[in-house]
């Protein structure tokens, strides 16, 4: 019988299989009766000879092949009547493995797509970063980026590179779509786009002959750009835009789907974590640039296929063995992947979020099965009735691996409802620092590991208990249910030990948050160098060709006089780059009077522009000398922080002293003050070496106003704005921005990241006061007859509760010893984390041991004081 008519007749199978064996006995019986016997005789021979009707239904059954679908159907149907009879635990399993399970799809969605998906470029595992490396063994740590010439060079010579592309930061401010705006933008070279593999939506892409002076003004706007300011208008290309004061005509509108990295996802020193909006030509010639210094651009290489990282950075150097003979440089450079970069600040969080909410899952599988292994006690004269009637041990195996599967999979379903509603609030309250948000979705890779993870679910919930089911003995199972019997030792230890699991885990959870959490109060409370209460910050940039150096002087010189007016303000300034918002103006450390120093003993500092009163407004205390004021703003002199006195000159005055100045032509910078460190790119790094000069012998086409004030914040902020909007109606006015907010900014990620490993721990600690609390109560409701005959024979309330406490603390301590010495192994695995405290902390872990056995005493408390207050009569005549 083929398979498509097993399928028609599935519904009637049992009827056929009833007519053949009726009309094979009726043949039977004819053919006897012709050979001589009684009719009577004739059928009770016929079926003697067939043999037992019922065994051979069930073989011929087994041969159609639907016994074991019809099989698993009726355990299905009997493992949801099960669920149906038990609502409480069928509700709490199901609840907390939907959550479990919701919780480790969400971040296995974010790991999958922030850093296992592939870059949306074409063939991007072989795109990479050109990187510039200092010596090994100099005080010059990190990489750099590259100068124009080096590009060059390996744009017109290098054949281990199928592309060699150039890109820079920017801002534009755009004008004439609304409310004038600044724009994030990318310089880059013609050949960027073909470099990723990408094209434009609309339009056109650059051409080589973008590069050449004069063509400037063409720009390719963003799919985002083109929808928010210019509502999707097709009509957009060769249109002409107000950009920076001059016009630009538009060539072309990218996909929606390009994903451009952003910040120090390009690597150190690119520019603003900010996703770039529109690109125009990088209008430089290169091949006439020079071949040291101006480390101020990323170049993006394509490598040819099957060409090998060494033999490409071997090249890569190679080309530029001339100057670096010519000018004894000792830098090197190196090829980063341009994925590991993007990833690289989130990629060992992320896999600890991924394992922290995976070892809550195992929690809750855990805590599942043991109240399977509870439910499962309880059934053990039914099991004992199965085998007395022919079940096999396989089969009773097999119903509690159904019953399993159906919990799971009820849970599995909630599971990734609930998991797609919290991949949309995970994305939304995500900090912008966590890179590819945008990519991040449920695609089949998800779908996939949903599915693992249910599979794992069921095996981790029902395999102990089935097999404690399968395996007990017939006689022993119908003894199970008597009223004179109580739990014996074996059978408990097994709950035991797996509370003692929950109990290890959760530990290591909480020791582990516990120190995130540490670490992050030292982030926050760490010495910054700066205060934060009372300051308010307004970024400007001049951007139009109108502000040429002398405009950009007095304008700035009169905005300060115009903010020190503003009522409320006490001091007003200005910086060329707040604390925290990263490095500026790097270049080397040196005095023009010394020596110069050995490769290994350079060091770097970080260049800032500052007005008179900047100190004072953001409460940088002066350690020696004096602050730069307006008798300075034509003179070479300089106010430098702590360490890089102490670097120059240690334990001497550096006062009157020089530092070299940025620039070739820069003078030397006379020393008239030194003041306190101050922590530039984050609370978690050490403070750079600072040099301030004075605003007015650089003046940068970008500056960060502070005012210092004790009025209110939001009506000082908006007379701020408005001042400069009233001084300028073409200048972009981003929304004034308090301290607070800046160094909220700097933490957002490392906030996040703790926040969440934090709840996955307290979820675990939950999960397992559950487990606690049930285990207890079941022990209590098996030891009624017990306590009842205890209680009988004078045992007093107060030796029953200690008797349960110590039954179930028993698990508790073990599990908490055990935790405690695994999580010494796994906080050395996120040392890297850490901020401030040891992996080791003893307060921490006594804390987190304090703690566990707070709630792990309540949770056993609550049945033993009910065991404690039992009346002996009805304990006598429980069953």
């Amino acid at each position: 019988m083929n398979l498509w008519r097993r399928f028609r007749r599935a519904h009637r199978p049992d009827e056929e299989l009833n007519e053949e064996i009726r009309s094979h006995l009726a043949m039977a019986v004819q053919d006897r009766v012709e050979r001589g016997e009684t009719r009577a005789q004739a059928e009770q021979n016929a079926r003697k000879e067939l043999g037992n009707e019922l065994l051979i239904k069930e073989v011929t059954r087994d041969m159609w092949g639907w016994t074991a679908v019809e099989r698993l159907g009726k355990d299905l149907q009997y493992a949801l009547r099960q669920m149906r009879r038990s609502p409480g635990f069928s509700i709490v399993a199901v609840l907390t493995l939907a959550l479990g399970l919701s919780a480790t799809t969400v971040m296995f969605s974010i790991v999958n797509g922030v850093l296992l998906e592939p870059l949306k470029f074409r063939d991007p595992g072989r795109l990479y970063l050109a990187r510039t490396v200092a010596p090994a063994g100099s005080n010059v740590t990190g990489d750099f980026p590259v100068n124009a010439r080096q590009y060059y060079e390996w744009r017109t010579h290098c054949r281990s590179c199928d592309a060699v592309s150039l890109i820079q930061f920017q801002d534009l401010t755009l004008v004439g779509a609304g409310e004038p705006v600044k724009l994030p933008a990318l310089a880059v070279s013609s050949n960027f786009f073909k470099t990723l593999g990408v094209g434009p939506f609309l339009g056109r892409d650059f051409l080589p002959e973008d590069d050449a002076p004069g063509h400037g003004d063409r720009v390719i706007l963003t799919y985002q750009l083109w929808q928010s300011h210019f509502a999707g208008d097709p009509g957009i290309i060769g249109r002409t835009l107000q950009l920076n004061g001059e016009s630009h005509t538009v060539m072309g509108v990218m996909r929606a789907d390009l994903y451009l990295p952003k910040g120090d996802e390009w690597g150190a020193f690119f520019g603003p974590a900010s996703s770039p909006m529109i690109f125009r030509p990088h209008l430089i010639d290169a091949s006439t640039a020079r071949p040291v210094g101006n480390l101020n651009y990323t170049s993006v290489i394509r490598l040819k296929s099957g060409v090998s990282v060494p033999r490409a950075t071997a090249e890569l150097n190679a080309l530029l063995a001339d100057f670096v003979r010519e000018f004894n440089l000792q830098t090197k450079i190196t090829l980063t992947p341009l994925q590991w970069q993007v990833t690289r600040t989130s990629r060992f969080a992320l896999w600890l979020l991924l394992g922290t909410v995976g070892a809550v899952l195992l929690i809750v599988c855990v805590n599942v099965g043991n109240l399977m292994l509870v439910r499962t006690a309880g059934r053990y004269r039914e099991a004992g009735v199965r085998m007395a009637l022919g079940a096999s041990r396989g089969q009773l195996f097999g119903l509690v691996l159904k019953e399993a599967l159906a919990l799971v999979c009820a849970g599995g379903l909630a599971g990734l409802a609930l998991a797609y509603a919290g991949l949309r609030v995970f994305v939304a309250s995500a900090p912008v620092g966590l890179p590819r948000l945008d990519e991040v979705e449920m695609d089949w890779r998800v779908m996939v590991f949903a599915g693992l993870a249910i599979a794992f679910s069921t095996i981790a919930c029902s395999l102990f208990p089935a097999w404690r089911l399968a395996r007990i003995g017939v006689q022993d199972s119908l003894k199970a249910g008597a009223a004179t019997t109580t739990e014996t030792g074996g059978k408990l230890q097994v709950r035991e030990i797996m509370v003692s699991l929950e109990v290890a885990l959760s530990t290591v959870l909480l020791i582990a948050g516990g120190l995130l959490m540490v670490s992050f109060f030292r982030v926050l409370h760490v010495q910054k160098g700066f205060e934060v209460a009372h300051i308010i910050t307004q970024d400007v940039s001049y951007l139009s060709p109108k502000y040429a150096r002398a405009v950009r002087r007095r304008f700035v010189e009169e905005s300060v006089a115009k903010l020190a007016q503003i009522p409320g303000v006490q001091v007003a300034a200005a910086i060329n780059q707040l604390p925290l918002r990263g490095d500026d103006w790097v270049s080397e450390l040196e005095d023009p009077d010394q020596p110069a120093r050995s490769v290994e003993n350079e060091a770097l500092a970080n260049f800032r522009f500052v007005t008179p009163g900047y100190w004072q407004a953001m409460g940088i205390p002066l350690k020696m000398g004096r602050f730069l004021d307006q008798s300075d703003k034509d003179r070479p002199r300089a106010v430098i922080s702590e360490r890089a006195a102490q670097y120059l000159w240690p334990n001497q005055n550096p006062l009157g002293k020089h530092v070299r100045g940025t620039g070739p032509q820069s003078p030397p910078l006379e020393v008239v003050g030194v003041v306190g460190e101050v922590r530039a790119s984050s609370l978690e790094q050490n403070p750079p070496m600072i040099v301030y000069e004075h605003y007015w012998r650089m003046q940068p086409i970008g500056m960060s106003f502070v005012v210092r004030t004790q009025a209110n914040a939001a009506s000082v902020g908006g007379a701020i704005r408005s001042m400069f909007a009233s001084a300028d109606p073409e200048m972009a006015i981003a929304q004034p921005t308090t301290m607070e907010q800046i160094v909220e900014e700097s933490v957002a990620t490392r906030k996040f990241q703790t926040y969440l490993a934090v709840a996955f721990a307290i979820s675990a600690l939950l999960v397992a006061s559950l487990g606690i609390y049930g285990l207890i109560s079941f022990t209590v409701a098996r030891r009624t007859p017990e306590i009842g005959i205890r209680m009988a024979l004078g045992a007093h309330g107060r030796q029953l509760l200690g008797m349960v406490l110590l039954q179930g603390m028993r698990p508790v301590l073990a599990g908490l010893a055990v935790g405690v010495a695994s999580a010494l192994f796994v906080s050395r695995l996120i040392a890297s984390q850490l901020f401030g405290v040891s992996p080791w902390d003893p307060l921490t872990i006594c804390g987190v041991a304090a703690l566990l056995l707070i709630v792990a005493t309540s949770a056993c408390l609550i049945p033993a004081r009910r065991a404690s207050r039992t009346d002996p009569l009805v304990a006598l005549r429980f069953e």
